[in-house]
């Protein structure tokens, strides 16, 4: 019996298996003859329609079988189509790889991305109802809604739709999917906009047989219950939902627990409070609740989360939670921790003894703030730990010993620390290393010695080694080529010195290699780069190479995306064979080098993925013609700023490239406008300063150039008028020291214009009043025009304590030479970060406003001469302690020099150089030593001017002011001011000049003059200064010693030509002068008496009148005959000698 059952039983095994391979073999015969339901082939290809697949990856989607088609998949026992997957496996790869290495330098390539040719997605995928398994993902769907239609494939279990550029409400039909096990609809959105969203999450309890869920990014600030809902999927085990505007308080009293099975939440980038009810989930494997900015955040629930190995914290306020470690060290199952930028600080590390997470793997407390030694922490005992992140929170000292133990030990990261020294010695037994950061430290030794510490079982295997701004010196150690395995090497922002090793050209994995700033030397070999041949990125810039670039030095480096050469000493020609190899690169910078020719020409066609070319502030004076930009068919950055490059290029010709930033400043583009441009209409930045442009602005200048942000011709020749509108994205514009005329557009309609430069023009009228709606002005300079008018005023948008009004945001005003009426402008009141104003050579009125500065209090320099101005010099402009310029030069002011001149805190030192990210004025006209000059702001900056003179000042000078000892020009002159010159005039050792000329000062000139060693132009004439004239090197060097003391009789020395040692006799001599006044009025009546006695005489004596009156006519008779002689004579002799 019991052989009978077995014979039957392996009868029926013999069948089934029979039956099983005639249905197979069946299958594929059919499969193979191109079998393919035809309704669902038609629905593939009308789909396929709808698509632009720019990449092809559809390209085999043709034929009959469209089960062989690349990502359809068929049921063997049914052949309908059971799996679509389209996901873009080109963008997933790259932002894997992208987010987790920062070395490479590629950017998203959404070309391969399959995209719509219509508005919707065709509904024929709709046909497809055995569809299981629809994968739409990492794709660009045009910011299209999620197809409804999607919702009738009734037998998915898999839906991934993420990264998928779709957009708007996410339909709640996706509810009728209720087989669905697997639904990704993250990280939707349109470039930024119109993020996806759900209103109501009523429909996802439908979905019972979920397991895996992923909704981040998708906004669910409006959808209230999503606690509760989820709650309802009870065959849930990943739930991601990050950044979905989750926010508030979960209650206490609602449950999860029928979340039993969840072993994956993802909850971070939100802004609710960490409800307790996690610690419930106590199959919870991953637990992610990171960038929640929550305070007073409790952990008592954590340690129940027995089997949590992965835990995320990183930007939770944690500063409050004093048991963060307890609860924390109670999880034994934990492998990944991270509290980078939690505000933990020393307080909770100093009482923390031993730890329980021995199984922990990688550790992030990068951010926080302990500002303690390394060495009292408590995580060097965990010899399991393969990752250590703690990069910028203030730990001090050295680096501990302790470091030995850790010998499985990975990445370390101390970076942005405040460590000092070198690594501890006998770290031989960490032999797993592959990357090493300490950027930011202070080392403090040659980088040599510290790289000499290195464990060498670990040379073989590091894979990155970073110590930028480590404070490190020497020469890289030669036998750095024995670290094969290295990808990044970054050592900038030392001081290095020496050639390159020529080891470096070993490392055949090297993808980075960044040397900047540093002390560098010597030349470049093609030995520095014989197996380079994965180098994405070279950085050299800021050091002292030299030599000429050859063909040979590259010649390995085909891969090289970056290459940066600038700020050294690089020379020659710049021959195409240089960069033939260079097929991949992107970015090239040879600026601020010496080179001094540019040959690409008709072979340039190896930098066709080239984008970024900086060429600038170098010497090069070639001629460029079309052909040397015919193969930059990418190119979007030219940069030749600072060159005597000659452009000769036909107005014909149409480049290939089309640029967003093009800079040619003192290149020779001109005279005619280059005509070529005008296809550039995806310029961002143009500048054409100092261009040698002689022509009329082109119309389709502002037509081409309406997207531009950045527009500079200054320093040219171009003459026409500005256009009724500007473009409207304009940020900079600047038409400065051109012939451009007309008047300004009446409509400024610009609104995120910060800079309008348009000084040294021809323009005319008045400044428009919609100049008041240019809310976002930095810079304003209008000056060296002709117009006239009122001053604006912008009353009419004054509204107090407003940061989007004009003036609010202003920075630099440079209304000077003009015709300007009215009073000082009172929307300054609102420019609280003003730095330079320039008011001058304009006709305003009134009193300078008392609430300088309080209102404009970081003013540096103050210009309001030769205007009508009256009235005192308010005390309150000693309180600006940043002015180191002040000239008030040629007005009308009135009363007394103000004491308080010594709060002038800028000019009692020597000024700042440091004006932080404001750019001011090319060039200042400067009034000193009785002559105008142009400064460039480098020396403007030097300036240290106080100018009160031409006002109707009075009183004695303040001898505070000899307390300004930065000042370098004082100029008091033309003013009524008495007293003597005060005595410490000699502390002011920076003066370079000094002008008191034209006043009634008194007494002797102080001794203490001759201490000036600087001073180059001194004038004190026409005053009433008396005594010996001192004397000094630098004194007597200075030149016109006469007209420096002239008007001043009472003075004596050599300058003057009167002898000291006569002085008693001189001074006699004065007091003779004393009575000179009677002694003219006795002559003035002397001589009226005697010219009526002798008028009188002829009035009654007629004879003696006919006498007088024959005689002067005798005498005109002589005279004339005389003179017209002699003016014969001397014509005959001028044209007796002409040629």
């Amino acid at each position: 019996m019991t052989k009978l059952a077995l014979l039957v039983r392996g009868t029926a095994v013999l069948l089934c298996l029979l039956i099983f391979q005639v249905a197979s073999t069946s299958h594929g015969q059919a499969s193979g003859s191109g079998a393919c339901i035809g309704s669902e082939r038609d629905a593939l290809l009308s789909f396929k329609a709808s698509l632009l697949d720019p990449a092809g990856r559809l390209s085999s989607w043709q034929g009959e079988d469209c089960c062989q088609w690349k990502g359809v998949r068929c049921s063997n026992r049914t052949g309908h189509l059971i799996k679509l997957n389209l996901r873009n496996i080109d963008m997933e790869d790259y932002m894997r790889y992208y987010m987790y290495d920062y070395s490479d330098y590629n950017y998203p390539n959404r070309s391969r991305s399959l995209s719509l040719s219509a508005g919707e997605m065709s509904s024929s995928l709709a046909t497809l109802q055995h569809l299981r398994y629809l994968d739409l993902s990492w794709n660009d769907f045009n910011g299209t809604s999620i197809p409804v239609f999607l919702s009738s494939l009734k037998n998915l279990r898999y839906l991934n739709l993420s990264t998928a550029g779709f957009s708007g409400r996410i339909p709640s039909q996706l509810g009728n999917l209720s087989k669905l096990q697997y639904l990704d609809i993250s990280w939707n959105y349109y470039y930024y906009g119109n993020k996806s969203y759900i209103l109501d999450l009523a429909w996802l309890p439908r979905l019972s047989l979920l397991s895996h869920l992923d909704m981040s990014y998708v906004d669910l600030g409006s959808a209230r219950d999503w606690f509760q809902r989820v709650n309802m999927l009870p065959s849930l085990k990943v739930l991601r939902m990050s950044d979905c505007g989750l926010n508030g308080t979960v209650s206490a009293t609602i449950s999860i627990s029928n979340l039993t099975h969840l072993e994956v939440l993802d909850v971070s980038c939100n802004t609710f409070r960490i409800p307790s009810q996690f610690g419930n989930l106590s199959k919870l494997q991953y637990l992610d609740v990171s960038w929640n900015y929550y305070s007073d955040v409790a952990l008592a629930w954590l340690p129940r989360l027995s089997l949590l190995s992965h835990l995320d914290m990183s930007y939770v306020d944690l500063g409050s939670a004093r048991d963060w470690f307890r609860s924390v060290n109670m999880l034994p199952s934990l492998k990944v921790l991270g509290l980078s930028h939690c505000g933990l600080n020393s307080t909770m590390s100093a009482s923390i003894s031993l730890s329980n997470l021995t199984h922990l793997e990688v550790l992030d407390m990068s951010g926080n703030n302990f500002y303690t030694s390394l060495k009292h922490a408590w995580f060097w005992n965990l010899k399991s730990l393969k990752e250590l992140q703690l990069s910028g929170s203030g730990w001090v000292g050295s680096i501990p010993s302790d470091l030995a133990n850790m010998t499985s030990l990975e990445v370390i990261d101390l970076s942005f620390n405040q460590l000092v020294g070198l690594l501890p010695n006998k770290l031989e037994n960490l032999c797993n290393l592959t990357r090493m950061r300490f950027n930011y430290n202070n080392i403090g030794s040659s980088i040599g010695e510290f790289m000499g510490r290195l464990p060498k079982c670990s040379w073989n295997k590091l894979q990155e080694l970073s110590v930028c701004g480590g404070n490190m010196m020497g020469n890289l150690p030669t036998w750095i080529g024995n670290m094969t395995n290295l990808s990044v090497l970054e050592a900038s922002e030392n001081m290095l010195t020496g050639p390159l090793p020529v080891g470096l050209g070993a490392l055949g994995n090297l993808e980075m290699l960044g040397l900047s700033y540093n002390k560098f030397s010597g030349v470049l070999l093609k030995e520095h780069f014989a197996s380079l041949g994965n180098l994405k990125v070279l950085e050299l810039s800021y050091n002292n190479f030299s030599s000429v670039l050859l063909k040979e030095k590259f010649a390995s480096l085909g891969n090289l995306k970056l290459l940066d050469l600038s700020y050294n000493k690089f020379s020659g020609v710049l021959f195409k064979e240089d960069f033939a190899s260079l097929g991949n690169l992107e970015h090239l910078d040879l600026s601020y080098n010496n080179f001094s020719d540019f040959l690409l020409k008709e072979r340039s066609t190896s930098l066709v993925n080239l984008k970024h070319m900086d060429l600038s502030h170098n010497k090069l004076d070639s001629v460029l013609v079309e052909e040397h930009f015919a193969g930059l068919l990418n190119l979007e950055y030219l940069d030749s700023l600072y060159n005597s490059l000659r452009f000769a290029i036909d107005k014909k010709w149409i480049p290939p490239f089309r640029l967003k930033v093009a800079r040619f400043r003192s290149c020779l583009l001109g005279p005619n406008f280059p005509e070529w441009l005008k296809s550039q209409s995806n310029i961002e930045v143009l500048v054409l300063s100092n261009a040698n442009l002689d022509d009329i602005i082109p119309d389709w200048f502002w037509v081409t150039f309406s997207q531009a942000s950045f527009l500079q011709a200054s320093g040219n020749k171009l003459h026409g008028s500005l256009p009724a509108q500007l473009p409207i994205k304009i940020v900079r514009l600047n038409l400065s020291s051109n012939s451009l005329s007309g008047s300004l557009p009446s409509e400024l309609n610009a609104p995120l214009l910060e800079e309008f430069l348009l000084a040294n023009n021809q323009f005319i009228g008045t400044i428009p009043s919609s100049i008041c709606q240019l809310t976002k002005l930095k810079r304003l300079d209008l000056s060296g025009n002709q117009l006239t008018g009122d001053i604006m005023q912008c009353q009419k948008e004054l509204v107090p304590n407003s940061t989007d009004q004009f003036g609010s945001d202003m920075l630099s005003l440079a209304l000077n030479n003009n015709d300007l009426t009215g009073e000082f402008p009172k929307f300054l009141q609102r420019s609280s970060g003003l730095m330079f104003l320039d008011l001058s050579y304009n006709r305003l009125f009134g009193g300078l406003p008392e609430w300088l500065p309080q209102k404009m209090p970081h003013m540096k320099i103050l210009r309001v001469r030769s205007n009508m101005f009256s009235g005192h010099i308010p005390k309150s402009l000693t309180s600006l302690h940043g002015l180191h310029y002040l000239d008030i030069a040629h007005n009308n002011m009135t009363g007394s020099i103000p004491w308080s001149l010594s709060n002038l805190k800028a000019m009692m030192t020597m000024v700042s150089q440091d004006t932080g990210d404001y750019i001011y004025e090319e060039s200042i006209p400067v009034i000193t030593k009785d002559q105008k000059r142009d400064y460039t702001f480098a020396i403007y900056q030097l300036l240290v001017v106080l100018d009160l003179s031409s006002n109707s000042l009075a009183g004695q000078v303040p001898e505070e002011i000899t307390l300004l000892i930065g000042l370098t020009n004082l100029n008091l002159s033309n003013n009524q001011l008495t007293g003597a010159i005060p005595n410490q005039i000699g502390d002011l050792r920076q003066l370079d000049s000094l002008d008191l000329s034209f006043n009634e000062f008194s007494g002797a000139i102080p001794s203490s003059l001759s201490a000036l060693t600087y001073l180059s132009h001194l004038n004190l004439s026409y005053n009433n200064l008396s005594g010996a004239i001192p004397s000094g090197q630098q004194l007597q060097a200075l030149d016109n010693q006469m007209y420096i003391y002239i008007g001043n009789p009472g003075l004596c020395g050599d300058p003057v030509g009167r002898n000291c040692s006569t002085h008693d006799v001189e001074k006699s001599g004065l007091e003779d002068i004393d009575h000179m006044p009677s002694v003219f009025l006795g002559m003035s009546i002397g001589f009226v008496v005697g010219l009526w006695t002798v008028f009188c005489t002829l009035l009654m004596k007629r004879t003696w009148r006919a006498a007088f009156f024959r005689f002067v006519d005798m005498m005109y008779d002589m005279v004339y005959v005389q003179v017209a002689v002699r003016w014969a004579h001397m014509m005959e002799k001028n044209q007796d000698g002409a040629p």
